[in-house]
């Protein structure tokens, strides 16, 4: 009886609520693409960027939407794969599986060349080579997947208030007391607009993995509903804040050394670098946080059906699947390894991981369209489904094949399993 009631209290324990994974969500979801992107993309669109933004904000509130809905229906560590299998078989479940593991396979080691960058640019100069610090980042932070989930959510909230606290004011006083009074449009161009919002997917990449942490949620009906509104309305307030403040604020920061320290300087000053820097690699810590945990966690239930995968099942007494963690962190510290050798470039994965996100979240859409059945969801699932195609399509051409190619596999590997099962059969 003592056995069971200490195992029932352990489960109790590692249950998170909706601020907690609130914490999970909104850090990763800002990510490096808050700091990265403003700037490029008013470069690429001038005072339109501003409607690229808002564009995709709203796609992003109707996919969070969807993702958790689907989340709901089908939870487990799984997350929408389990929505997949029911809409189109478990086939189709491991390949979008795949995807989304391709993906977080090549992405963080991107994100942490990001931190890697702003602290090398802030403290490091000449001493130390970027891959190196990338390459310790990506270690600690694979050590830091070890703790209970609860103590990763509380980690990822705190970092993510700051960063909002820091961001949010220095955006604001600049819009303030530096805005600019002239607003002029150029003229339109659909091509530079069509590549802003390829580039600002980047800012709706991680809601589908909400799912993957269902199992450790209290109340999930609860929760995740909660979890999903307060997370994006502060990702989308705090996104079209800085865009804003970016296009019309009027203090230049060309002469310092990081881009968007601009618009914290009028109110920072000499303490901007720092700040922008300790902003980076903590919203970069707590993307990779969110992907690499759940994935893991996606990597041991599918390797519960593998009897060669199974030791990838294996968990610490927290929860914390460590034999996947750690099999991903070392694939992470290889991919990072290609990059040090000039293999690959931080180029290359971004376009590679950006694609292999879009084919998951597109698979899953699908299905949701399939599965849901009010009108309203159905026609979000639809419309997104046709926006995530056409960004599918102006991906790379490499990403595009090897897509294909992982596509054709798996049908043509079902096909020969129908016919040789028919050939024993006769």
């Amino acid at each position: 009886m003592n056995i069971i009631l200490k195992r029932g209290k352990q489960m109790k324990q590692k249950k998170i609520g909706s601020i907690t994974l609130s914490g999970l969500i909104i850090g990763p979801l800002l990510g490096s693409g808050i700091i990265l992107l403003p700037p490029i993309i008013y470069d690429i669109s001038g005072n339109y960027a501003i409607f690229a933004w808002l564009l995709m904000s709203i796609i992003g509130i109707f996919f969070a939407l969807l993702c958790g809905e689907l989340t709901l229906m089908f939870p487990g560590e799984g997350g929408i794969g389990n929505a997949i299998e029911k809409a189109f078989g478990l086939r189709m479940k491991n390949l979008s599986s795949i995807f989304l593991m391709f993906a977080a396979f090549m992405g963080p080691i991107a994100v942490m060349m990001t931190a890697a960058e702003y602290l090398h640019a802030w403290l490091f100069t000449s001493s130390i080579k970027v891959e190196w610090i990338a390459i310790i980042l990506l270690v600690l932070s694979g050590l830091i997947l070890l703790f209970r989930l609860t103590f990763l959510g509380n980690l990822s909230l705190v970092i993510s208030s700051i960063a909002v606290l820091i961001l949010t004011s220095g955006s604001v006083f600049s819009l303030l007391f530096h805005h600019r009074n002239e607003f002029m449009l150029q003229e339109f161009h659909v091509p530079s607009f069509g590549h802003s919002l390829l580039l600002l997917f980047w800012i709706i990449v991680g809601w589908e993995i909400i799912g993957n942490y269902s199992e450790e949620v209290e109340n999930p009906k609860r929760t995740i509903r909660k979890a999903v509104f307060l997370s994006a309305f502060v990702i989308t307030s705090v996104n079209l804040l800085i865009a804003a403040a970016v296009q019309w604020t009027d203090f230049s920061s060309g002469q310092l050394s990081i881009q968007l320290t601009g618009i914290l300087y009028p109110l920072f000053g000499g303490l901007s670098i720092g700040l922008l820097t300790i902003v980076a690699a903590g919203l970069c810590l707590t993307t990779y946080l969110m992907v690499a945990g759940g994935v893991s966690r996606l990597m041991a239930s599918l390797s519960q059906s593998v009897p060669a995968l199974y030791f990838l099942t294996k968990k610490l007494k927290n929860g914390a699947p460590i034999a996947s963690i750690l099999l991903l962190m070392a694939i992470h510290l290889i991919v990072a390894s290609f990059v040090m050798l000039q293999i690959i470039t931080v180029e290359n994965l971004v376009a590679l991981a950006n694609a292999f996100f879009i084919s998951n979240a597109l698979i899953g859409i699908l299905s949701a369209v399939k599965l849901f059945t009010n009108r309203l969801m159905k026609g979000i699932a639809i419309f997104l489904s046709i926006l995530f195609g056409l960004l599918l399509l102006r991906s790379s051409s490499v990403a595009l094949i090897i897509i294909m190619f992982l596509t054709l596999l798996f049908t043509c590997y079902k096909q020969g399993y129908r016919w040789a099962r028919f050939r024993k059969a006769g």
